[in-house]
């Protein structure tokens, strides 16, 4: 993707006939605009870089956590003994992640049953009804489960802002027809909560929607897939036998998730399990460090677009043409950073 960074590493873009700065009457001047914009992008990596090598730190060489990358690698590259595993896993991540949110939500329809608080929470599932309500294909029918996976609408029709609006005008609407102060407080509560899933990527509140939908009765079974990857910070987790073995006495309970996940029947296996139950652990185990390093990843993309602007305005005016201001013979910083971590770059910038 990026030709330009590896050429670099082993050519002298600037030959040493080529990169005199000394102004020559037979060449042309580089126009003041094209420096104007070489000097803005260069300033912006400069920045980007200096982030780069704050977020570039040491645990980024553990093995353990190098393990749980190439993992997460495995499951973005779609291949292998991870293929059509990625969507479910990472549904099953951000459910127990919000498992507070979603048994608060629960809690407060089973305690608050009047007309008007039932009139808000049919009226949450009828807008999350047409957010992500899309016909089930043949083999979702044919597997009788209601699945997160393949029912992705265009990015566009959901708006995060644009639910809370929504949310915020019925509950207004509602609350000005309840007399108790209770039944109040109930629905500002259920309110609060389905917004905290109301994040700038829609998988909580998609999973809210396939919770309403499907026969589910008891969400504590996210209570019990926490408390098991909890007790799996403690174990070896390149070591496969302790998951299997807390799946094997579990099966049940991901059997009855599967619903929700989306796993085709053909996946539904003690090894899939394990396989998605081991990243779910090791998600929790590097929480901090992942975040650090995905944050280094997107700013690297950042600086990969930036590079590529910076060279292709340098490639616009050759040296051996132009009187080549100090700035155009600067080396680009940040190129180690980049080709460190080139793989990763390119695996889960495909991912965005």
């Amino acid at each position: 993707m990026f030709k330009k960074i590896k050429a670099i590493l082993t050519t002298d873009i600037f030959s040493s006939e080529d990169n005199s700065s000394s102004d020559s009457p037979h060449k042309q001047n580089v126009p003041e605009s094209a420096v104007i914009l070489h000097n803005q992008l260069f300033s912006e990596l400069k920045i980007l870089t200096s982030i780069a090598k704050t977020l570039d730190s040491d645990y980024l060489n553990q093995s353990d956590f190098k393990f749980f990358l190439n993992i997460r690698a495995s499951f973005a590259k779609n291949t292998g003994q991870y293929e059509g595993l990625e969507n479910s896993a990472e549904l099953l991540r951000v459910a127990i992640a919000a498992q507070s949110i979603f048994l608060k939500i629960e809690q407060t329809e089973l305690r608050y049953r009047s007309s008007k608080q039932q009139e808000y929470y049919d009226y949450v599932l009828t807008i999350l009804t047409e957010i992500f309500e899309k016909k089930e294909t043949e083999e979702e029918k044919e597997n009788g489960i209601l699945t997160a996976q393949k029912k992705y609408l265009p990015k566009q029709l959901y708006s995060s802002a644009e639910f809370k609006e929504k949310l915020e005008t019925k509950r207004e609407e509602i609350n000005a027809t309840i007399k108790s102060e209770e039944g109040k407080i109930a629905i500002n509560d259920y309110a609060e909560s389905v917004k905290q899933l109301a994040t700038k990527q829609d998988l909580g509140l998609r999973l809210l929607y396939l919770f309403k939908r499907t026969d589910i009765k008891d969400l504590s079974i996210l209570k019990v897939l926490s408390d098991m990857v909890n007790y799996l910070q403690s174990k070896d987790l390149r070591k496969t036998n302790a998951v299997i073995d807390l799946v094997r006495k579990n099966q049940e309970i991901f059997l009855q998730v599967t619903r929700i996940i989306g796993l085709p029947k053909s996946k539904e296996t003690l090894e899939n399990y394990a396989i998605i139950l081991q990243y779910l652990a090791l998600s929790k185990k590097h929480e901090k460090n992942s975040g650090q390093y995905f944050r280094l990843i997107e700013v690297m993309g950042q600086w990969a677009n930036l590079y590529n602007m910076i060279e292709d305005n340098r490639a616009q005016y050759p040296a051996k043409e132009y009187n080549l201001s100090p700035e155009y013979l600067k080396e680009i910083p940040g190129i180690d950073i980049y080709v460190k971590h080139e793989d990763m770059i390119n695996i889960f910038s495909n991912k965005s």
